[in-house]
């Protein structure tokens, strides 16, 4: 992991957070192939090129999706702790969950004013709990409780959003939306979303690299394989939501990539970018991803279904609840 810089730190605040942490560069991946970059997409035009391309969609980033976005101008480290740090944030050093591993994870719940300063300060108490990875903010979820923020983003227009901010859906479409906070070599390690959802992350502030596999390539990656095998046999895949043994998940790690454990991972293809703020990957439902900050970084998640995929969202979501205790989601 990088190391927090020595010595005092000189910053103007608005840096502050800059300066306590080194930078990574990208990772080499072998045999990656660059996901593309575009703007002025259309809904019509992802839908074709990129939602359900080739049967399982393909990847890209788009350039221009948050132009004219507030928090673009507004949001940084110091913003979230003036103005929501009251919040509670749970903070995790590995993500996502995996049952059964033979270093558990670590989870603290603190105010994010308190994150900010484990990002700002030297010596934070934070980090002495560190086991080799930092901790990382993945679960905030302010739109269900700060309606300003709202005015903030804005919907993608490149592409079809059937989950509605408003009415029935309401309450779903903000829980979906998510704000990420890290330090560099915070990882989401690989896995696909689930509930056959698709997802969009744009960059706000700082960089991240993510590595992308299609969903048929599952066997390749070894999903559902790891060190609690042994512990969720006879269950199916996708059975056990967040634990390692999920089908939704794998042990490999494509930027160390250990081809003696993981044999046929040398088969897969990967599909990487680089996120630069203003940028937003569309990631199509179904496909593994792995990300790793490079600098400290705000991240902005949604995941949502449209018409290519929300048959099989509520097929799933009905399969994970209750229909005597859960309301039943109506595309």
């Amino acid at each position: 992991m990088p190391r927090r810089c020595g010595g005092p730190i000189r910053a103007i605040p608005s840096l502050l957070y800059m300066a306590a942490w080194d930078t990574l560069p990208p990772f080499s991946v072998p045999g990656a192939i660059p996901i593309r970059r575009r703007s002025g997409l259309s809904p019509e035009q992802t839908h074709i090129e990129h939602v359900v391309a080739g049967g399982e969609g393909l990847p890209c980033v788009v350039t221009d999706a948050t132009v004219g976005w507030r928090a673009r101008e507004l949001w940084s480290f110091e913003f979230f702790s003036r103005e929501y740090g009251d919040d509670q944030l749970i903070a995790n050093d590995k993500a996502p969950l995996r049952r059964g591993e033979s270093t558990p994870m670590q989870t603290v719940r603190l105010p994010l004013r308190e994150y900010v300063k484990y990002l700002t300060v030297r010596d934070h108490w934070l980090s002495q709990r560190e086991h080799g990875t930092p901790f990382y903010g993945n679960s905030w979820t302010p739109f269900l409780t700060h309606e300003a923020m709202r005015d903030h983003v804005g919907r993608m227009s490149f592409v079809e959003d059937l989950v509605e901010e408003d009415g029935p859906l309401g309450v779903l479409s903000r829980k979906l939306t998510k704000v990420f906070f890290g330090p560099p070599a915070t990882v989401t390690r690989l896995h696909h979303d689930t509930y056959s959802l698709h997802a969009w992350l744009s960059q706000v502030r700082g960089r991240k690299q993510f590595v992308l596999y299609p969903k048929s390539q599952a066997h390749l990656l070894h999903a559902g394989e790891g060190e609690c095998a042994g512990e969720c046999a006879g269950e199916g895949a996708g059975a056990g939501e967040g634990t390692c043994c999920d089908a939704a998940q794998s042990w490999f790690d494509p930027t160390a990539p250990d081809f003696r454990r993981f044999p046929r991972a040398r088969r897969a293809t990967p599909h990487v970018a680089v996120l630069e703020e203003g940028d937003t990957l569309f990631c199509p439902a179904g496909w593994f991803h792995y990300a790793i900050a490079l600098s400290p970084s705000i991240t902005l998640m949604r995941n949502f279904f449209n018409s290519a995929n929300a048959d099989r969202f509520v097929e799933g979501w009905n399969a994970a609840h209750s229909l005597q205790t859960q309301p039943q989601p109506q595309p």
